[in-house]
């Protein structure tokens, strides 16, 4: 998701860390949260000792769903089955579900956090007004009715189910439920209006099991999203008029396009008859006279969202998708549905958006992607979903590329956040030509060492962004408790916290490291990490893992510092000297650099002597202190320099010195 607004200023004066005092768990913990649990994960949730795929597991969540909109009660009555397969080598004993919409209400953890933070939420909304999700009948599997239990009351977001048997290793179960649920009036990632409902969260969602156990943690503003990979089998029954966005591909009924399509889309792509496979089990569906039913079906995912609205305008068209493995291109459907914005301009930017994200990570790998207008400001991100509530090209960028960071590499953003968002910013400045070392390369490529000698308006203007995110990056680490890129969630202080650190400061660890592996390499992280890791959750470790093969040497040191501890990139010129290379003679120059570490971080620092033919630049070792360097050139030396075209993610390291002219 999206920053609704840039709040620097905000977020740099609240940056602290709660206390265990501070977090409002109660004596009925849930599992990997508390005091016991880590501050900062210490060991891989997922990737095996490997650090490679071999030995790999996850669970598997499957949902075939019915659900009926009754506007006359703005909530949605459904019905649905979780085939839930254990792959993992554990033997399972209870099931732990999110009832995510139960956090905007009064009571919630979300609602009670805003409270002491002096924010107003959901504790004052009406009755009428709260969002909520409950059970209408006790789950169910086969004829035995499951205990519904709620270890956080009154928070009601989190749900524990003591299965009838054991769940045994590569065995499965089914759950039956029936829930309703309704959004607030209040947006937040979810809402409802009028007779636009966007429904973020709304069934009953399987917490994730891994090798750390359960993750049922409670729904609050900062860390939301992580689940079990399944198929979503979703049948809805809407209003005639109603015009439904969703994850997945509709296999049968009308999702209402063709009527809503403006003038210049191309006619929807929406499969009349269900494959054979998805078409023997079909559920059976009763469908008022004034209603219709229209069936989605959505493949290896792991959330299913959906917006509906009878002022939607539909929007079509297709991206020619490529592959790498030999395989004849095919085509990605896009949607975009709106009430309100600009014809073509929302749609424009997808296929731009996809032109970008596939050139970094590779293929597509999801039949679809859908833009929804939604009530609330910014963006969320759903797999083959995103629920934008402004036209804007970086916001686009940024959702559209949760769909491979978060979506098809599907981290624990409660305790990783920085492996998606931390990317997904990093990306969209990049998408704008904002980013560090693409942009030091075009100023080496021009000679364009002095930036105050910028003529041209758009590269000063991406100058002056760059050092503006710099700033960004580095204001929290002068001030205590700042906290680290890899904390926990649940242990920022509020949002604005977590937002500086694990947007800013995370975009500014993939900054340092696409400098400290060079751009091509760098590239080639991306990939890999895509390729093998796609379908599958991911941690910190698996990124690690391929960013080592890629450089061709251990990381750890880079990652630690960044995601354990806080600090910025500080180095500097003690001394230098130049002599003839050989005495007597002209032909060369030796200058000998003395370079001092003074910063937290280490970084193989780029030292540059300047002659007339150029620069010749070097790298410093990031695990020493202090060291020499020694650069030999064949034409007379005229200046030294930290980082001569400002490559590092840092405002210290840009410092040059003339030297005496040499005979």
């Amino acid at each position: 998701m999206r920053r609704c607004i840039k709040a620097f200023e905000r977020a740099v004066a609240a940056i602290s860390v709660v206390t265990s005092a501070a977090t409002g768990l109660s004596a009925q913990a849930l599992p990997n949260q508390g005091a016991s649990a880590p501050r900062v994960p210490i060991r891989a949730p997922t990737t095996p000792s490997a650090g490679d795929t071999t030995g790999y597991w996850q669970q598997r969540a499957d949902y075939q769903i019915v659900a009926t909109l009754d506007e006359t009660q703005g909530l949605l009555r459904a019905t649905g089955t979780l085939h839930y397969v254990n792959a993992s080598p554990d033997t399972l004993r209870e099931l732990w579900l999110h009832q995510h919409l139960n956090a905007f209400r009064p009571n919630s953890r979300w609602s009670q956090r805003d409270a002491a933070l002096g924010v107003k939420s959901f504790q004052s909304l009406a009755p009428t007004d709260q969002a909520f999700e409950r059970f209408t009948a006790a789950p169910r599997v086969g004829q035995q009715a499951l205990k519904v239990d709620y270890p956080l009351s009154p928070d009601s977001s989190v749900v524990r189910l003591r299965l009838p048997r054991p769940l045994l290793p590569g065995k499965s179960i089914n759950v039956q439920m029936a829930w309703e649920a309704r959004p607030s009036t209040l947006p937040r990632r979810q809402g409802r209006r009028g007779r636009h409902y966007d429904f973020a969260q709304w069934f009953p969602k399987v917490a994730v099991y891994d090798r750390q156990g359960w993750h049922p943690n409670a729904f609050v503003r900062q860390g939301e999203l992580y689940g079990e990979f399944g198929t979503f089998d979703v049948t809805f029954v809407l209003p005639r008029d109603q015009v439904i966005a969703a994850s997945g591909v509709p296999v049968s009924g009308d999702p209402g396009w063709q009527r809503a399509k403006l003038p210049g889309s191309i006619a929807p792509r929406i499969q009349t008859n269900a494959p054979a496979a998805l078409a023997a089990r079909a559920p059976t569906v009763r469908v008022p006279a004034t209603h219709r039913a229209v069936r989605f079906v959505a493949q290896r995912v792991h959330h299913f969202g959906f917006s509906v609205s009878p002022d939607f305008r539909y929007e079509g068209s297709h991206w020619v998708r490529t592959h790498s493995d030999g395989r004849a291109p095919d085509t990605v459907a896009l949607h975009v549905l709106h009430e309100s914005w600009e014809p073509g301009r929302t749609m424009a930017q997808l296929r731009s958006a996809m032109q970008w994200l596939e050139g970094l990570y590779g293929a597509y790998a999801w039949p679809q992607l859908t833009i929804a207008q939604r009530i609330e400001e910014s963006g969320t991100e759903f797999p083959m979903l995103v629920m934008n509530g402004e036209e804007d090209a970086s916001l686009v960028v940024h959702e559209a590329g949760h769909q491979f960071t978060y979506g098809l590499l599907a981290n624990n953003e409660w305790q990783s956040a920085w492996l998606d968002e931390g990317f997904t910013t990093y990306s969209e400045y990049w998408a704008r030509g904002e980013a560090r070392v693409p942009l030091a390369l075009e100023r080496a490529a021009k000679g364009l060492f002095d930036p105050n000698t910028v003529t041209d308006s758009s590269l000063r203007r991406r100058l002056r962004a760059v050092e503006q995110f710099t700033a960004a990056v580095e204001a929290p680490v002068a001030l205590p408790d700042a906290p680290p890129i890899g904390l926990r969630a649940d242990l920022f202080a509020n949002k604005d916290a977590y937002d500086a650190v694990v947007y800013d400061r995370a975009a500014g660890m993939y900054s340092a490291l696409h400098d400290v592996l060079g751009d091509a390499p760098f590239r080639d992280l991306l990939r890999r990490y895509f390729a093998r890791w796609k379908f599958k959750h991911v941690d910190r470790w698996a990124f690690q893992r391929v960013a080592e093969e890629v450089a061709g040497q251990p990381m750890g040191w880079f990652f630690d510092q960044w995601i354990e501890r806080t600090g910025a990139i500080d180095y500097r010129l003690d001394s230098f000297a130049v002599r003839p290379a050989v005495a007597g003679t002209d032909s060369t120059w030796v200058v000998t650099l003395h370079l001092q570490r003074t910063g937290v971080y280490r970084h193989p620092m780029p030292v540059g002597v300047q002659t007339d033919a150029g620069w010749t630049i070097v790298r410093g070792d990031p695990a020493k202190e202090r060291q020499i360097l020694m650069v030999v050139v064949k034409r007379p030396p005229q200046r030294v320099s930290l980082d001569p075209f400002g490559s590092v993610e840092s405002r210290t390291s840009s410092v040059s010195h003339l030297l005496a002219p040499q005979r």
